[in-house]
């Protein structure tokens, strides 16, 4: 039997990669690619959440979208910058895998975390064929950038799972208020009409290779 397709999706954060593209790491699953997700660090608000818990939630997450657990690399804030010792880390896990596509965050983003992970997976993946950005984070992400929406995957059959996961991030509905899922859904709806369908998400295209 030939080998399953590999997906590599790497986050800055735990969330992120659920924001950005639950409904396609969902639909990816389902379709019998292996999917795994890279969680760079685990932020510590100690007044609203703690490392462990959004481990725990990260991890309960990746089950609802039909994932294993996500490899945390658990790293600090200041061991999060783009550098050769980042790039070389992430390098490792593109050369462990061997991922036929690897998606990251939007290189435009507001957060300095979001930015410094993709520019990292952009080196570590020079020789890949098959890269994409998915969209910024709610809330903020609000920069001097547009984001501009190249590839689009229809999550209509997929839209609950990613709800479902995102409502594993109690730390972050108490934090990000309650309209929080409710405008990820809202922006997935307009992507689904962008695309002529009921829900989708957008990526950016670093570099395709098709036929």
């Amino acid at each position: 039997m030939s080998r399953k397709q590999v997906v590599v999706a790497f986050g800055a954060h735990p969330d992120d990669i659920e924001i950005g593209m639950g409904g396609t790491i969902a639909k990816l699953s389902a379709l019998g690619y292996d999917v795994n997700l890279v969680v760079a660090t685990l932020p510590n608000f100690v007044k609203i959440d703690k490392k462990e818990e959004r481990r725990n939630e990260s991890t309960i997450s990746a089950k609802v979208m039909g994932c294993k657990t996500p490899e945390f690399l658990d790293l600090t804030p200041d061991e999060i910058t783009f550098g050769r010792r980042f790039v070389t880390k992430v390098d490792e896990i593109i050369n462990r895998h061997k991922p036929e596509v690897v998606f990251t965050q939007w290189i435009g983003d507001s957060h300095q975390d979001h930015q410094a992970l993709t520019k990292a997976v952009i080196a570590a993946s020079r020789d890949l064929n098959n890269l994409f950005m998915y969209e910024t984070t709610i809330p903020g992400g609000i920069t001097e950038n547009a984001f501009r929406p190249q590839l689009y995957v229809d999550i209509s059959a997929t839209l609950d799972i990613k709800t479902n996961a995102l409502d594993c991030f109690d730390s972050q509905k108490m934090r990000c208020g309650h309209l929080w899922v409710d405008a990820i859904v809202g922006r997935c709806a307009y992507r689904g009409y962008q695309n002529n369908t009921r829900y989708a998400e957008a990526f950016e295209v670093i570099k395709v290779s098709k036929w």
